[in-house]
């Protein structure tokens, strides 16, 4: 996949991560896509207005794809996320069969257990293609910017 179509899924990312922080949520999208970057779904975070801590953007993306796909035909798919998936997040997607990432900003240093994308391959045992730091500033930015308005500076 060329730089351009990751731009455009990461900024596709980004567009659900806000309406995720419309919706009083943390500020957090995922896209799915295939290899052309023809989107199959996008997804955000939901964790505030569902009452579920396990409502990630990635979580419910993968959800939705569950619901459409086959697990076999995960792993042709690219996942793209305004920021790299907490441990939880890349381990449910891993296990989901997906083995194409694409994210924005940096791991966050808060997060528990702050375990990185990083940390987490060292102990995979499939192959997977990571693109890191896709719009990272941008993503950094929006990330920051919503945590203000909200009054949330780590969650």
């Amino acid at each position: 996949m060329d730089l351009k179509t990751k731009y455009t899924l990461v900024a596709l990312a980004m567009e659900d991560a806000q309406r995720a922080a419309d919706d009083g949520n943390y500020p957090f999208g995922a896209v799915i896509a295939d290899a052309q970057g023809n989107i199959i779904a996008t997804a955000h975070n939901t964790q505030n207005s569902d009452c579920d801590p396990t409502a990630h953007a990635e979580i419910n993306l993968i959800r939705k794809l569950a619901r459409q796909y086959s697990p076999a035909e995960f792993g042709h798919f690219y996942l793209a996320s305004n920021a790299e998936s907490c441990s939880m997040c890349m381990s449910a997607a891993i296990k989901a069969g997906i083995t194409h990432y694409i994210f924005g900003a940096p791991s966050e240093p808060h997060m528990e257990p702050y375990l990185t994308v990083s940390d987490i391959v060292k102990f995979c045992r499939v192959q997977l293609d990571i693109s890191f730091g896709v719009m990272a500033a941008e993503c950094q930015q929006q990330i920051a910017r919503i945590r203000e308005e909200q009054g949330d500076l780590a969650q």
